[in-house]
């Protein structure tokens, strides 16, 4: 049953969370405002650019924004509404009242819940819906009259091969540079490299300008009177790799969806990064949560002088966390580590943590 004093603690959580939103938001949009402030400027002095496309640019950033700050967001609200309701000793009265320690933060548990599953939304359908025409927006803000071209892509496809795109033109689905590397089946290093290339529908592949495919022996395995190295030209390769894989491949991790990320890991599964993201679209949320339940033990039950000294390990610890999250990741998409392990081990440790410091409270 829900009670007066839920209410107010809810009240308190929800006043700190918008709070908190307004404030790391704010502040990343401001940083990316002033980082880039000379382009949008000189953008604005084209005769098809106007002020509206700056504040479009930056509506479809929200939902990328938020849920890469939500840590942070979810993190302080708790700790700030706790602090609040301590300040008074708002929190000791209710504890007097009979509450434990955990009842009394039992509604900061469960709007964390209801405020998760919606960052939850925003990161599945929101942001994915939007971070095309985001992307094409902010290109032609920031680099007024110039075509978008993506320097490298590499991407995996379903045989194996390793597919390097140099120099892909967005708009025209043109491949400065195309690099396709492979071992055959008698163990030969193949590669094939071409200029200009643009993708053949029918064909199920791409179409190469001054194409080359050069075959080299494994060292040792040269058949007695052939060349080690064989070339020949290249007109055509043969992959599932198409367009779109290639946008994908330069997407921020949550401008895909994770019905995508299925896919493409199902599409591609020698993707080491496919298969991370697959994961962590699954532990990210987990590891939101886990973040609130970490920070909140450091800031109950502790006297004035105290709370402040909490709150800033209650920050480090979080931090921290953050970082250790953030270098298994990258271990995970190097092949350093086990893209499955490199996701599922933070929140273990998190989880794990979590536990025994919940333990403490009364």
């Amino acid at each position: 049953m829900i009670s007066r004093l839920d209410r107010y603690v809810a009240r308190y959580f929800a006043s700190s969370w918008v709070v908190s939103a307004v404030f790391f938001v704010g502040i990343y949009g401001v940083y990316d405002l002033f980082s880039h402030v000379d382009d949008l400027f000189e953008s604005l002095d084209q005769e098809d650019v106007n002020a509206l496309d700056v504040v479009r640019m930056y509506a479809y950033q929200l939902p990328s924004i938020l849920s890469r700050v939500s840590p942070f967001i979810m993190t302080m609200a708790a700790l700030v509404t706790l602090l609040r309701l301590q300040r008074h000793n708002e929190f000791m009265a209710m504890v007097l009242t009979g509450r434990s320690a955990r009842r009394v933060i039992a509604p900061v548990l469960v709007l964390s819940v209801f405020v998760l599953a919606g960052l939850v939304w925003v990161q599945e359908v929101a942001a994915p819906q939007v971070a095309l025409e985001r992307d094409e927006l902010r290109w032609t803000l920031l680099r007024p009259g110039k075509e978008r071209i993506l320097e490298i892509l590499k991407l995996v496809d379903a045989e194996g091969r390793l597919f390097v795109a140099h120099d892909y033109v967005v708009g025209r689905e043109l491949i400065g540079r195309l690099d396709v590397s492979y071992d055959d089946a008698l163990g030969r290093n193949v590669h094939v490299s071409g200029s200009n290339a643009t993708w053949d529908e029918a064909g199920g592949g791409w179409r190469l300008e001054q194409g080359e495919s050069s075959v080299r022996h494994a060292r040792g395995r040269t058949p007695s009177g052939d060349p080690e190295l064989l070339t020949e030209p290249a007109y055509f390769v043969a992959t599932d790799v198409r367009p779109e894989e290639l946008l994908a491949e330069s997407r921020e991790p949550f401008d895909l969806a994770f019905v995508d990320l299925l896919d493409l890991s199902q599409r591609y599964p020698n993707s080491r990064l496919y298969r991370l993201l697959r994961h962590y679209h699954v532990t990210f949320p987990l590891t939101v949560l886990l973040l609130v339940l970490l920070g909140i033990p450091f800031v109950v039950n502790l006297d004035a002088r105290q709370r402040m000294r909490g709150l800033g390990v209650a920050i480090l610890v979080c931090l921290g966390f953050l970082i250790m999250d953030a270098s298994l990741r990258d271990l995970g998409s190097r092949g350093a580590m086990q893209p499955v392990l490199a996701a599922w081990l933070p929140v273990i440790v998190a989880g794990s943590l979590a536990t025994v410091l919940h333990d403490t409270l009364d």
